[in-house]
C-alpha cells in the first residue's frame, strides 16, 4: 500500500513579501498625491468662483445705492422745478422723507443758485424774506457764485446753508457738468466744504451727487435753469452701509474714483477681515455712476474659506501616506503570516474533527446506558410484581383465614403490609409504563375520546360515597391516537385533578377539547392546589414533583408518562394557571382528515349539526356538558 503524500506549505522567500508590500505602497502613495492635486484645483476653482459671486453681489450692491440717490435727487429736482415761487417752507416739506428712506453716507440736500457778485446781498435779502432767516451768504472771490440758500441737513446742525460751493473745483465742476448734461452728475472724489472744518481723523472722501431744477408748468422760467440740487454724500458711510451685510466677513472693498487718467483717488475700503495672501484671487471691476468711473477691487479675507477647508488637500496627502504605509505593513505581515495561519487552521481543524468524533461516542455509549438502565427498569419491575402479587394474596389469605379471631394489633399489621404492596405495586406499573412509553411503537385507532373519558371518569369516582368530584364535559371528537396510550394520559390527568384538592374542598373539573388549525388542544382544568409558575415545566421531568404535593400519594412519574405518550403522538403538553383557581394540563393531537362523526368540530370547539351517535345532542338543548358527575349537592 502506498504511503500518503504530505503536502508542506511552500515557504515563501525573504522578498516575497517585500515586493508587494512595496508596490503597495507605491501606488497608494501615487494616488494620494493625485487626489491631493485634484482636490486643491477643485478648491481653487470654489474659491474663484466665491470671488466672482462675491464681486458680482459687491458691484450689484454699490451700483444699485448709487442709482437710489441718483434717483431720489432727480425726483427732488423735479418737485421743486413744479414750484412757480418755491419758499423755505415747500423746500422743507418735499426733503421731509429724505431721512427716512435708509440711505446712509447723505449729508444734506441743498438749493444752489446761481449768484453775480454785485447781486449777493440783494439775493440774501430776497431768501430770508422766503423764509430762510438764518441766511447768510459767504462768497468767495470776486466772479460768479454759487450759493447753498436752502438746505436740509440729516445731521444735527446745517454749516453748508450760505456756503459757495466755487470754493472748490470739484463741485463747480459738477454743476457746470450737471447744466451742461441736463442730467443727475456725480463730483469727483474730494473732501466735502462742511467737513473740512473737522479733525483729519474725521474727515471722509466724499463726492456730491448735482441736479439741475428747470423751471416747469406755466412759469415764466418753464424750461429755463433756476438752479441745483446737490447732495453731499461721505465715501466711507456710503461703502460701509452699503457693504457690510454683502461682504459678509469675506472680502475687502476698496472704492476709487478713476474718472480722471492717472488721477486716481481711494474714496473708500471696507475691511471685513484678514486679507487672504493670494494674488490670485484679487477681482476689480469699474462701473459708470452719474457720469463718473468708480473702480472696485475686492480682496479674500481668511474667511473665504474655514482652515480646515484650506488644508484638506494636506489632510488628504498625509492621509492616504498614513493609509499607505499601513496597508503595506498589513501586506508584508500577511504574506508572511499565512502559511502559519494555514498550519494552525489545519491543527484546530484536526482537534475539532477528534472532538466530534469523541462527542459521538460518548453519545452513543450514554444511548446504550439509558436503553440499559429503561430495560434493566423494566425486568426488575416485571421480576418484582411476581413476589409482591404472592405477599399481597398470603395477606388476604391470612386477613380472611384469622377473621375475627386476630386481635386489633394484628389486622393493623395486615393493613400495613397490603398497603405496602399496593404502593409497591403502582411504582412498578409506573415504571413499566415509563419505559415503555418511550419504546413501544404505537397502534393508532379511532378513539371516540368522549366515550373514553366517560369510562375513566366513572371508573375513578364510582367507588366514592361522599365528597364526589364535580366534572364538567364538553363535547369532546374522534381523534386517531393509540388507546391504550391515550387511556394513560387521560387517566392520570384526571386522577391527578381528582386527587390534588384542598383537605375539606370537593374536585371541580373541566374536560374541554377545541380544533386549533391542524392540531387538537384537549384541556383538563381543574380548581386544585395548582402549581408555582417556576415549576410548571419541572412536573413532566421523571419523579419530579410539585411544592405542596408532599402529603399526597404519588410516585412523580405520571405526568413524565403523558408527555412522553403525547411527543410520540407528534403534540404538546404543557400546565397553565387556571384563571378559577388550580391548575389547567393542555395537550394537542395532530387532526387526521377524512374523520366523520364529532371531531367534526368548529374551531371555537362547539359541535356540528349532528350531536353524538345516533344523531342525538347528548348535551341538552342549550348545548351543556356531555356528562356531569354528581357533586355534594346531586347525589
Amino acid at each position: 500500500m502506498p504511503l500518503p503524500v504530505v503536502r508542506r506549505p511552500r515557504r515563501p522567500g525573504r522578498t516575497g513579501g517585500v515586493v508587494p508590500a512595496c508596490v503597495l505602497l507605491v501606488a497608494g502613495l501615487a494616488v494620494s498625491f493625485l487626489m491631493a492635486v485634484t482636490l486643491a484645483g477643485a478648491q481653487g476653482r470654489q474659491a474663484d468662483e466665491r470671488m466672482d459671486r462675491h464681486l458680482e453681489a459687491v458691484r450689484a450692491a454699490v451700483a444699485g445705492e448709487a442709482y437710489r440717490r441718483a434717483e431720489t435727487l432727480g425726483h427732488l429736482a423735479a418737485s421743486v422745478g413744479v414750484q412757480e415761487d418755491l419758499t423755505a417752507q415747500d423746500f422743507e416739506a418735499l426733503t421731509f422723507r429724505l431721512a427716512f428712506r435708509g440711505m446712509p453716507g447723505i449729508t444734506d440736500v441743498g438749493y444752489v443758485v446761481s449768484v453775480p457778485d454785485a447781486r449777493v446781498q440783494a439775493v440774501q435779502r430776497a431768501w430770508r424774506r422766503k423764509g430762510a432767516a438764518n441766511l447768510s451768504l459767504r462768497p468767495v472771490g470776486t466772479a460768479e457764485h454759487r450759493f447753498v440758500v436752502l438746505d436740509r441737513s440729516l445731521e444735527t446742525a446745517s454749516p453748508a446753508l450760505g456756503s459757495d460751493l466755487m470754493a472748490a473745483r470739484e463741485p463747480s465742476e459738477a454743476l457746470d457738468a450737471a447744466r451742461a448734461g441736463g442730467q443727475v452728475t456725480a463730483s469727483r472724489a474730494y473732501v466735502l466744504l462742511r467737513d473740512r472744518m473737522l479733525p483729519a481723523a474725521r474727515q471722509q472722501t466724499s463726492f456730491l451727487l448735482v441736479a439741475p431744477v428747470y423751471g416747469a408748468g406755466d412759469a415764466p422760467d418753464a424750461g429755463l435753469l433756476r438752479g441745483w440740487l446737490a447732495m453731499g454724500v461721505r465715501g466711507g458711510d456710503f461703502i460701509d452701509g452699503t457693504l457690510r451685510q454683502v461682504s459678509q466677513g469675506r472680502v475687502n472693498v476698496t472704492l476709487s474714483d478713476v474718472s480722471v487718467p492717472g488721477g486716481e483717488r481711494p474714496m473708500a475700503t471696507v475691511r471685513a477681515g484678514e486679507p487672504l495672501a493670494d494674488a490670485r484671487l484679487h477681482r476689480e471691476t469699474t462701473m459708470d455712476v452719474a457720469g463718473r468711473t468708480w473702480r472696485l477691487q475686492v480682496d479674500p479675507t481668511t474667511g473665504l474659506a474655514s482652515a480646515a477647508e484650506n488644508r484638506l488637500h494636506l489632510v488628504v496627502l498625509a492621509g492616504g501616506a498614513v493609509i499607505s504605509l499601513l496597508l503595506a505593513g498589513l501586506v508584508l505581515v500577511l504574506s508572511t503570516s499565512r502559511d502559519r495561519a494555514l498550519a494552525q487552521v489545519e491543527q484546530a481543524t484536526a482537534a475539532l474533527k477528534a472532538d466530534i468524533a469523541e462527542r459521538r461516542r460518548v453519545e452513543a455509549r450514554l444511548r446504550e446506558r439509558e436503553t440499559e438502565l429503561e430495560r434493566f427498569a423494566a425486568v426488575a419491575a416485571h421480576d418484582l410484581k411476581s413476589p409482591l402479587t404472592v405477599i399481597a394474596g398470603y395477606s388476604e389469605l391470612v386477613e380472611d383465614h384469622l377473621a375475627d379471631g386476630a386481635g386489633e394489633q394484628v389486622s393493623g399489621w395486615l393493613q400495613r403490609i397490603r398497603g405496602g404492596t399496593g404502593r409497591m405495586q403502582r411504582l412498578i406499573d409506573d415504571l413499566l409504563a415509563y419505559a415503555g412509553a418511550g419504546d413501544a411503537s404505537l397502534e393508532p385507532a379511532e378513539v371516540d375520546l368522549e366515550r373514553l373519558v366517560a369510562d375513566i371518569v366513572m371508573d375513578r369516582t364510582a367507588h366514592l360515597r361522599h365528597d364526589r368530584p364535580h366534572i364538567e364535559i364538553g363535547r369532546l371528537p374522534v381523534v386517531t391516537a393509540d388507546p391504550a396510550r391515550l387511556r394513560q394520559v387521560m387517566d392520570n390527568l384526571i386522577g391527578n385533578a381528582v386527587k390534588y384538592v384542598r383537605h375539606g374542598t370537593v374536585a371541580q373539573i373541566d374536560i374541554s377539547a377545541e380544533r386549533d388549525g391542524p392540531m387538537w388542544r384537549i384541556t383538563v382544568a381543574d380548581h386544585g392546589i395548582g402549581i408555582a409558575p417556576d415549576q410548571r415545566d419541572a412536573v413532566f421531568a421523571a419523579f419530579g414533583r410539585a411544592r405542596g404535593s408532599e402529603g399526597y400519594p404519588g410516585t412523580g412519574l405520571g405526568l413524565a408518562i403523558c408527555r412522553r405518550i403525547v411527543d410520540q403522538h407528534g403534540g404538546e403538553i404543557r400546565a397553565e394557571e387556571n384563571s378559577g383557581g388550580g391548575t389547567r394540563f393542555v395537550f394537542t393531537l395532530p387532526v387526521v382528515p377524512g374523520i366523520t362523526g364529532r371531531d367534526a368540530l368548529t374551531e371555537d370547539g362547539t359541535g356540528g349539526a349532528g350531536g353524538g351517535p345516533g344523531g342525538g345532542s347528548d348535551g341538552g338543548a342549550d348545548g351543556g356538558p356531555l356528562y356531569s358527575a354528581p357533586g355534594p349537592d346531586r347525589r
